[in-house]
């Protein structure tokens, strides 16, 4: 009996042993570094840096806050204090992971937070960008308790009279971001989409770089035309989402309406890069491809460009010109002369059609 009882317990040992060291095996660590600086630019000398460990999942947030998300509930996966220069670095968090990056408890400053993602297989060091500090502003008892009532009947669904709220705190006191936050998204909902985007401008202005926020602010600017804005939150939103596909289309696309072909570039090469946007939207194929023609890259123009058309990009005559001059400015004369018959079979009028047609039958 004592012999199987022995045996039982070396076979456990062994599982458990062998358990442990796949675990091992399919487990990585890596160092998390960054550097906490003011809104002004001075490093933040000793401050405690913490690193929460995220779930996955949960649900979507219907408005945008400013307020920092609760890290009492999450896991610590490491901590450390900056230096004389305002730079940490946090040694063995474990990967692949989710995790927040938090800075609380500086006298003066408002808490702050970033996520990062560590992805299998990433570097041995985790490069974060710079966490800002912003200053801490007093609120009177008056101002507070406004806020608050504001925030009850934006619950219910008063939004004229939690506007009127906002409005006479945003009197009392200027600088407080959630006032104009609370009052974008309350133009949000009324459809008031201009004076929405000017509110998050202002909370963006005072230093709110809610995610969120930037990703409202980006989508609302471009709607309305204003792309060198659109451009600007989509930056600061990538800054913690830096391979978010919209985020990064939102971008370009906005350099690209500005006819900023070189500032576009980047953001349309590394959206092609990323795992999960193997099959491209014919729009983003037609918007690359028209931007790697604007810089010359020929090459590269054309095959997006056949790409958008056989992937269903509606032809007109100016599209399938500029796809044949592409093929032509390669020597490509069998590939250009197809586009150039298929342009002349299918509009048998439109500008230029003389010289297309000369061109067609001179290869």
């Amino acid at each position: 009996m004592r012999k199987v009882l022995l045996v039982t317990v070396m076979v456990i040992v062994t599982a458990v042993m062998l358990t442990g060291q796949n675990l091992y095996k399919n487990f990585d660590y890596v160092t998390v570094q960054g550097r906490v600086l003011t809104r002004s630019g001075e490093p933040v000398v000793k401050c405690l840096v913490e690193i929460r460990t995220v779930s996955q999942g949960g649900g979507e947030v219907d408005v945008i806050g400013t307020g920092s998300r609760n890290v009492s509930n999450l896991e610590k996966a490491g901590w450390g204090r900056t230096d004389e220069k305002g730079f940490y670095s946090i040694k063995g968090i474990p990967s692949p992971g989710n995790y927040l990056v938090v800075v609380k408890g500086v006298k003066g400053f408002k808490k702050t937070q970033t996520p990062v993602s560590v992805g299998a297989g990433q570097s041995k060091v985790v490069t974060v960008n710079p966490l800002i500090l912003d200053k801490y502003q007093e609120i009177d008892s008056k101002t507070r308790k406004l806020l608050k009532k504001s925030s009850k009947l934006l619950k219910k669904g008063d939004f004229d009279g939690a506007e009127k709220l906002l409005q006479e705190a945003n009197s009392r006191n200027a600088g407080l971001s959630e006032v104009h936050v609370s009052l974008g998204n309350i133009y949000l909902k009324k459809k008031k989409y201009s004076m929405a985007l000017s509110e998050f401008g202002k909370a963006f202005e005072l230093g709110e770089r809610n995610p969120a926020l930037c990703m409202t602010s980006a989508k609302l600017a471009f709607s309305l035309k204003k792309f060198a804005e659109s451009a600007e939150f989509a930056d600061s939103f990538l800054e913690s989402n830096p391979k978010d596909l919209i985020g990064l289309y939102v971008a370009g696309l906005s350099h690209f309406n500005m006819k900023q072909f070189k500032e576009a570039e980047p953001y349309f090469k590394k959206y092609a890069t990323i795992k999960g946007a193997e099959n491209h939207d014919v729009n983003f194929l037609y918007v690359y491809g028209m931007t790697e023609n604007a810089l010359e890259h020929y090459d590269a123009a054309a095959s997006l460009l056949q790409k958008a058309y056989q992937a269903g990009w509606k032809a007109n005559p100016s599209f399938l010109k500029t796809l044949a001059n592409a093929y032509l400015k390669q020597n490509k004369k069998p590939e250009a002369k197809l586009i150039l018959k298929e342009l002349l079979d299918k509009f048998p009028e439109f500008d230029g059609r003389k010289l297309a047609k000369e061109t067609y039958n001179s290869l």
